[in-house]
């Protein structure tokens, strides 16, 4: 039997098992000995962090066989979160053609989405760096990214050799590295620093004066836009840079 199997079966098994005992406990406890529903109650799991609260007898359940199937950990709160985080970033490019293309002066190619890409990846990661188990989701979050561009290179370009595609994505993890360092000193120290950034990083050493002041410009505001936003807001948004994340992609790399 495969080990998948034995897995799922497992899982099945403790999903029916936590279910009855579940139930019978609830059936057996009398209505006087239940708590007010106004009490708050300790939780059972410091990674729990569920985001709505249902109520009444259905909704305890659903709850209580959420946290036991993993559904409210922080690793699954933090791939559903950054999934909707990263969807966004990577419409940048396209939702913002005109701003990339005209005003900026960028060229229409993969280099520019992916420099776009991660320049708006970089934005959140500063902003999860705030929450309390941020290095989870700028794990998530890059993954993300570099599933993407393996997907885009296979169906979109349709690169097929193994070794090619090894090789490019060598290289953008490097830029990948570079530019988050760059970024970071660009945002710790001045304007000009932040300038010096996105010359090399976005507008690969090209790009007039005033370009690379619309862009310092808007990577300011973009970070004050999204240190206003509350803990709970920012990670279930599914709206930020003014665009709304889409819908998950059937096909990847589309």
């Amino acid at each position: 039997m495969a080990p998948s199997t034995v897995v799922a079966r497992s899982s099945l098994q403790a999903v029916r098992t936590f279910t009855t005992s579940w139930i019978r406990s609830n059936q057996s406890t009398p209505t006087s000995t239940l708590p007010p529903s106004n009490d708050k109650t300790p939780k059972a799991n410091e990674e729990s962090t569920p985001s709505r609260e249902a109520t009444g007898f259905y909704g305890g359940f659903l709850r209580s066989l959420a946290m036991v199937t993993g559904h409210y950990t922080v690793s699954q709160t933090a791939m559903r979160s950054t999934h909707n985080f990263y969807e966004i970033c990577a419409a940048q490019m396209q939702e913002k053609r005109s701003f990339w293309l005209d005003t900026c002066g960028l060229p229409d190619n993969f280099q520019t989405w992916f420099s776009v890409t991660q320049l708006h990846v970089w934005l959140l990661m500063v902003r999860i760096r705030a929450e309390k188990h941020g290095k989870v989701f700028q794990q998530q979050l890059v993954n993300h990214f570099f599933h993407d561009i393996e997907d885009r290179m296979r169906y979109n370009h349709k690169i097929s050799s193994g070794r090619i595609i090894s090789t490019y994505m060598h290289d953008f993890l490097a830029q990948f590295h570079g530019g988050v360092l760059a970024y970071d000193e660009g945002m710790c120290k001045d304007d000009p620093i932040m300038a010096a950034a996105l010359w090399r990083n976005l507008f690969t050493s090209s790009g007039t004066p005033a370009q690379i002041a619309i862009l310092v410009d808007y990577v300011r505001k973009e970070l004050q836009v999204l240190d206003s936003i509350s803990s709970d807001e920012f990670l279930e948004s599914r709206v930020l840079f003014r665009t709304e994340a889409p819908a998950l992609r059937g096909v990847p790399g589309k």
